[in-house]
């Protein structure tokens, strides 16, 4: 089916049953599941396109404030929230509701939860260059020289800032050797430990981590990860210090261990970017490094660099 046959499908803002005719619950529930646009996932086919060009929040608001006597109370309420949340999603990605949606990295379906966005809460929303960088994966043993990526032994990964977990959950799927811990603040973690137990129980742990003060080494210890990987990590200005200092702090002393990270060329984030790379250079060389295009809910086109570091010799 073509996008001008699907737009076809839906109805124009005029041909919307008018509230005064007391339309039915099946009615409306009906013509709210047709119009509610679904959550990206930056995996399908193609991106989807707006679902129409009518504008439907003039009817949408006028439901939501409408009294519905002719329907039951739950009916009403279960009206109101469909319209509700058909409204947030028009709004943008920071007015987005509650949301479960599905990413597929090769041949693996991830279903993630998403929470609906309070505050700063930035680790409750998938980034599109944790998609990018975990596509990568699965190529790290042609990249890179490191034996970590081949499948002969057994390898501790560490994930930083995992937010929602599409990175370190694919790394527990792709990488059949890997022993995954994904961290975020404790803030974060709980959504992230549902995502993780839903995906891949195996393999994989949750545990709280702050980089302005990281836990015990009874917690997390120091040195002890042959490979650390993180996405979209440097979106403060002291970001880049506390990153640094955490990969120094917990990457194992060898020299088949490395670090994976991936962040998007912002123009808004260049300094940060600058600052991460110019205090990566005291301690670590670039073994392989490159560009991908993807997509984000945040960008139309989302340009994004890979690194893969390790120790200086």
């Amino acid at each position: 089916m073509s996008d001008d046959e699907e737009e076809d499908t839906l109805p124009h803002p005029l041909d919307l049953p008018s509230l005064s005719s007391k339309p039915s619950f099946a009615t409306l529930s009906s013509i709210l599941e047709s119009l509610t646009p679904q959550p990206p996932s930056w995996t399908a086919r193609r991106r989807p396109r707006p679902l129409t060009p009518y504008n439907y929040t003039p009817w949408l608001t006028s439901l939501i404030a409408t009294p519905m006597p002719w329907l039951t109370s739950s009916e009403t309420e279960s009206i109101i929230s469909m319209a509700s949340t058909n409204l947030a999603l028009r709004a943008g990605s920071v007015a987005a509701p509650d949301m479960t949606r599905s990413f597929v990295v090769d041949g693996h379906e991830i279903t993630l939860f998403e929470p609906s966005w309070t505050g700063d809460s930035l680790g409750h929303k998938t980034w599109g260059s944790s998609l990018i960088l975990a596509k990568i994966l699965s190529s790290l043993h042609v990249i890179s020289k490191s034996r970590c990526f081949g499948d002969a032994e057994q390898v501790k990964c560490l994930g930083l800032g995992e937010g929602t977990g599409l990175l370190g959950i694919t790394a527990v799927k792709v990488m059949k050797n890997w022993n995954v811990t994904l961290t975020d603040l404790p803030g974060i973690t709980g959504n992230l430990r549902k995502n993780v137990e839903y995906n891949c129980p195996e393999r994989a742990e949750v545990k709280e981590l702050d980089w302005r003060d990281p836990p015990g080494d009874e917690h997390i210890q120091r040195g002890s990860f042959e490979v650390i990987i993180g996405s979209d990590l440097l979106y403060d200005s002291e970001h880049p210090m506390l990153v640094v200092r955490v990969l120094e702090r917990y990457l194992k002393s060898d020299q088949d261990a490395r670090i994976v990270v991936a962040y998007p060329l912002r123009e808004s984030h260049g300094k940060e970017i600058k600052d991460f790379e110019s205090r990566m250079e005291e301690h670590f060389r670039i073994e392989k490094s490159g560009e991908e295009i993807g997509m984000d809910d945040w960008d139309t086109e989302l340009r994004c660099k890979w690194v893969i570091y390790q120790w200086k010799e």
